[in-house]
Formats: C-alpha cells, sequence, structure tokens
C-alpha cells in the first residue's frame, strides 16, 4: 500500500517503486538506469525505477520498473504463459495460459466434472442444466418461467465441453428429442452469483477431500436443486442455461458441436454450438449466452450442409466442423461469418468421430471405424495424407482399435484415443511424419482395466501430459515421460466428451496469447485512479493490449463479470476519461498476443498514478 501522507518519499518494497510528491524537494532515484530531473520542484526517475512524478499535485506513482519484473504472485507480479527474459523484461512463453482444471460430461448422469489436472481430483460435480435463465448476475437472479422446458435432474445428454479464454467453462447439451441448450459454469467463486444473499457461495466442493463428489445429498458436495422451480436452490456456480435451436422432432440431436473462437478484443471469446438437425452452427456472446448475429443485422447462425458433430477454430479465427462417418468438413470465417465451404471431402477416407488442429492449422481426424488410422487435412495445400497404425503393439502386447479422440500438443506430437468396447488406449505420434512416438518399447499405451474402457477424447493439461475420459467412468492421465498411469476415482459409466475440455488447443492454437498481471491496493475507497504508463515492444504479428479492473475489495478483481475498462493500447491512459471509478484496489492485465506463434512482444515496464482520495 502506497502511504500518500507521506512527503517527498520514495519507499521500494521488492521490485515495485513507489514515488510520492507534494512539492516538495524532488529526488529521483534511477537505479541502474540513472535519474533526470531531481532538484526542487521534482522531476523524472528512470531507469530501475522507471517512474515520473509530478510536483504539486499530491499524486502517487507506482509501476514496475525495467529489468525489475518477477512472475511471484506479490510485488513481481502474476503471469499466465509468459515468462520473464534474460533482460527481466515479460515475454510469451511457448506454454498456454495456466488452466489447471478439465471440464468431462457424464451423458447417462447429466452433470459435468470438474477435475484439477494437477492432483486427478474431481473438485466439483455440477447439473449440466438449469431451469431459469440466470444469466443477469447484476439484476434479478433469474428471469423468465422454464422456458426450456428443463428439470434440474433430468438428463439433457451433456457433451462437448470447452473453455473460454477467462476460463469458465460451456457444455452443449445434446437434448435428443428434447431442447439443446449451452450451459454456463464459472471456473472461480468470484464469478459465481449469491442468488440467495446468504453472503455464501453454495456450490460443489469435495468437502471430505476424498477426490470425488458425492451425489448423497446429506454430504452437501453436490448441489441437488430441492425444488427446481426456485432458483435459490440452484449451484450458484452454474451462470446461466441458454436453449438454442428448435426442439428436436422425435428422438434427433440438437445440440453437439462446440468450440470458441477468440472474438471481440477484450472478451472471452465467441461459443459455437452447433445443432445437429438443423445442420447449423450458432453464435453466442460468452459473456451472457444470448444468440448473436454472424454478420452486421444477419442471422444468428451459419448453414451448413450436414449435422455438425465436432468443431475446432484454428488460428486464422477459421472454424472446422466435422461430419460423422463420411469424414466430411465445413469451413467458416469466424470473422466474417461466412460458409468458406461445406464439401471437403476426407479423400483419405477416415471415418472421423474428434477433431483436432496443430500449430500449422492442420485438421487432424481420428480413423474411427476404419480402425487404427488417423487422417490430416492442410487447407493450404488441399491435401489429405492417412498414418497407418495397425501395427503397432501396445505394453500388454494388444493392438490399436478404433481412432476415437485426438488433440496436438505444442512440440507437433498428436495423442489419439483408441476406443473398444473393453478397451482403453492411447498412442502418440509425429505431425510431420506419422512416426509412432514410443513409450519406452512400446508403441503405445494400454489402459484397460476393469473399471477403464471405451476411451472417448484426449486432452491436454497445462503441463502439455494427455488425459483421456473413458466412458466406464474415470479419466486417464499418462505420464509423457514414462508412460505411468494416473486414474481417477470412479463415477457412474457415461464419461463422453472429445471436445477440447482442458481448453490446451484454445490458448495455443486458436487464441495464443498469455497475460501479465499485477493488483495495486491504494489510499482508501475513494482513491481517484489517474493515469497508466507502459514501456513496450510489439513486433508484427503480435499484439500488445491493456485492461484495467477497478474494485473496493481485492476478492472482487477475481470475478469475470466485473468490467474491464480497455483494451488499450497507446500509452499513456487517462484513467478518468476512460471511465474507471474511484475504488481501493486496481488490476492492471496486459495481454501479449502472437499471430504467428513465433514473435512475440515484449514488456519492458509501466506505471500506475493515483491521486488518495481526499489529498488535494
Amino acid at each position: 500500500m502506497a502511504l500518500a501522507s507521506i512527503s517527498g518519499c520514495q519507499c521500494q518494497c521488492g521490485n515495485t517503486v513507489v514515488i510520492k510528491s507534494d512539492g516538495g524537494t524532488g529526488a529521483g532515484n534511477g537505479g541502474d538506469g540513472g535519474a533526470t530531473g531531481g532538484g526542487t520542484g521534482g522531476g523524472t526517475a528512470g531507469g530501475g525505477g522507471g517512474m515520473t512524478f509530478d510536483a504539486g499535485d499530491g499524486t502517487t506513482t507506482v509501476g514496475i520498473g525495467p529489468g525489475m519484473f518477477t512472475l511471484d504472485g506479490g510485488s513481481g507480479g502474476q503471469g499466465d504463459g509468459v515468462t520473464i527474459n534474460p533482460m527481466g523484461h515479460v515475454v510469451l512463453n511457448q506454454g498456454a495460459a495456466e488452466f489447471y482444471f478439465m471440464w468431462i460430461a457424464n451423458d447417462s448422469q447429466g452433470w459435468v466434472s470438474k477435475y484439477d489436472t494437477r492432483t486427478g481430483r474431481e473438485v466439483g460435480r455440477y447439473f449440466s442444466v438449469i431451469p431459469k435463465d440466470c444469466a443477469n448476475s447484476n439484476g434479478p437472479p433469474c428471469s423468465g418461467g422454464n422456458v426450456h422446458g428443463l428439470t434440474a435432474t433430468q438428463t439433457y445428454h451433456p457433451s462437448r465441453t470447452a473453455i473460454d479464454l477467462y476460463g469458465d467453462m460451456f457444455v452443449a447439451n445434446r437434448g435428443i428429442g428434447l431442447q439443446g441448450s449451452v450451459t454456463k459454469i464459472a471456473n472461480d467463486t468470484s464469478s459465481c452469483i449469491d442468488r440467495n444473499g446468504n453472503g455464501t457461495i453454495q456450490t460443489s466442493r469435495d468437502i471430505n477431500g476424498d477426490g470425488t463428489i458425492s451425489t448423497n445429498a446429506t454430504d452437501g458436495e453436490m448441489i441437488i436443486p430441492s425444488n427446481p422451480s426456485d432458483p435459490n436452490t440452484y449451484d450458484e456456480c452454474v451462470l446461466f442455461t441458454k436453449p438454442v435451436g428448435a426442439v428436436p422432432p422425435g428422438g434427433d440431436v440438437g445440440g453437439r458441436a462446440l468450440a470458441i473462437s477468440a472474438g471481440i478484443e477484450g472478451t472471452a471469446g465467441d461459443v459455437w454450438v452447433g445443432i445437429y438437425f438443423e445442420q447449423r452452427m450458432y453464435k453466442l456472446n460468452s459473456a451472457n449466452g444470448e444468440l448473436s448475429p454472424v454478420v452486421s443485422g444477419g442471422n444468428p447462425y451459419v448453414q451448413i450442409g450436414f449435422g455438425p458433430y465436432g468443431a475446432i477454430v484454428d488460428r486464422l479465427q477459421r472454424l472446422w466442423v466435422v461430419m460423422p462417418g463420411a469424414a466430411r468438413l465445413a469451413l467458416i470465417d469466424t470473422t466474417t461469418g461466412t460458409l468458406v465451404s461445406d464439401t471437403i471431402q476426407d479423400t483419405a477416407n477416415c471415418q472421423a468421430y474428434g477433431i483436432g488442429i496443430d500449430a500449422r492449422n492442420r485438421v487432424w481426424l481420428p480413423g474411427w471405424t476404419l480402425g487404427a488410422y488417423a487422417c490430416r487435412y492442410d487447407h493450404s495445400t488441399g491435401t489429405w495424407t492417412r498414418f497407418d497404425f495397425t501395427a503397432a503393439r501396445s505394453q500388454t502386447g494388444s493392438a490399436f482399435e478404433w481412432g476415437r479422440g485426438i488433440a496436438v500438443d505444442t512440440n507437433g506430437r498428436v495423442y489419439m484415443s483408441g476406443y473398444g468396447p473393453s478397451a482403453a488406449q492411447l498412442i502418440r505420434f509425429d505431425s510431420d511424419t506419422g512416426a509412432i512416438i514410443p513409450y519406452g518399447t512400446a508403441g503405445f499405451i494400454d489402459m484397460s482395466d476393469s473399471n477403464t474402457a471405451q476411451s472417448i477424447g484426449v486432452g491436454l493439461d497445462a503441463d502439455g501430459q494427455p488425459w483421456i475420459n473413458n466412458g466406464s467412468g474415470n479419466a486417464s492421465k499418462v505420464d509423457n515421460a514414462t508412460g505411468t498411469i494416473t486414474r481417477t476415482t470412479q463415477q457412474p459409466a457415461g464419461l463422453y466428451t472429445y471436445s477440447d475440455f482442458t481448453g490446451y488447443q484454445l490458448r495455443n492454437f486458436t487464441a495464443p496469447r498469455g497475460t501479465y498481471r499485477k493488483d495495486f491496493e491504494a489510499c482508501s475507497e475513494d482513491n481517484d485512479w489517474k493515469e497508466l504508463t507502459w514501456d513496450a515492444v510489439v513486433p508484427a504479428n503480435t499484439s500488445l493490449q491493456v485492461f484495467v479492473k477497478a474494485a473496493q475489495t481485492l476478492a472482487d478483481l477475481n470475478n469475470t463479470s466485473l468490467v474491464r475498462y480497455g483494451p488499450f493500447t497507446t500509452s499513456p491512459v487517462d484513467l478518468t476519461v476512460a471511465g474507471v471509478p474511484r475504488t481501493r484496489y486496481l488490476r492492471v492485465e496486459f495481454v501479449l498476443r502472437s499471430v504467428d506463434g513465433q514473435s512475440t512482444p515484449v514488456l519492458r515496464a509501466f506505471n500506475v498514478k493515483w491521486l488518495c482520495g481526499g489529498i488535494n
């Protein structure tokens, strides 16, 4: 905390330098870069301090000087997907922003489980629908009647999940003869809704610490609404359920494919959901779930020539949609909302199930009923390539069965799950050559046992480790270095997710980005935030944007529904003109992006200036 009552004082705490000037004798401490100005009336301090202060106006300036960044979570700030270069500046690293959770739907039970990938423990379990629309956290807690025809305990067959750029989760409910829908669940309790106003967020949690969520109502680990018509009984982290498309006739399928594009700058991305029987890809606003026109004044969907089964977005913001069985692709430009083609036929003859993307914007399909095969499509050349793994054998001597889920890491390694009624398998291979990358002497890992079978999707965690969800009721991790298998605890059979359920592909390939953020505490709740300045290098094929949040408590800064001011791209920024309110706390967040995945912006220093409330 900066003490604005101290006159002519410079205080350095860790890597943060605070300078206060009220018209006394100015002092510049330039660290390793020297100082200019000095003397009566104040001046400018540069180099290691990198601070500026104005004589006679009572302002305080604080920030991080050149070469002084750390990622210690305290005085040096925090980062996701960034690192500190040898000069002490913030740059992008190769990895994604670190979200350590995976979200896996249970089709038969109608819920979504949240797992911590660092421990393998289930930390939350949520019904995939809530009957009333609870998107508006700033107004009435829920609006309207049960317009979706949903009940909180009825399964609407959830399947594909996707994680947005803020870490919140979306799940598509297939309906299967019922209303298809999309539900949003908050990742952090600060973004949840205290619907009953008791000052506590009532949400699913592992109370006894056994690594699994109990559905016994008396345990309180999973919120089971006692009255589905009363929103006060809902899990307060299940934010809303939005119906999408018409009610499918007979036993047809509604919401199936699901993917997230980068969307408008400063948002968590755009949500794209495929309604299978309508042959449409709908666009939703990630903040409130409302349908968004794909072009100005147009429909909120793109019509394609087949039922969308799976979807993914590449680095160029192109949405790829797959048709099962016939392995046909559709291509949609999300920046213009136009269908480029829906007749891209897989001449390699994979039957397709899941869909993946790599760093070179190449589309990957598993072989499915074709067997131990994978297919790659390169749109830049219009070529298809098929890779044959029929000769591969596991550590148990088993052959690889049907390819089902698929994902690619930043090192160009492809991971494909092998499905069988009693089999759970994972193979990895090189994305350029198709050469198997073995686990020791094993061509792939067979995880099958009495509880582990029917491998569905593959997801990569923040450390690049592959996780496979198994229809038999658990998820498995295969350690990249050793091939060691880690299994989650068992739940009822029915796990069924093969989309980007960790958000890895979004953060590495769709919207490669990293964030650096630092929180500041001022002198009072009436503190006047004045100015933000920074020093950065932004090469071609990169961007750097700055956002700020203001709140009266530190915890509120984590609320993803709180107004983010920005994006700002030019320094300095007049925070008063930008509308930033008077508060005690301010978060400054720098978002670094790379279009080509190779170049990086460089953040070298930044300052925040404020005027303590009541000080002239």
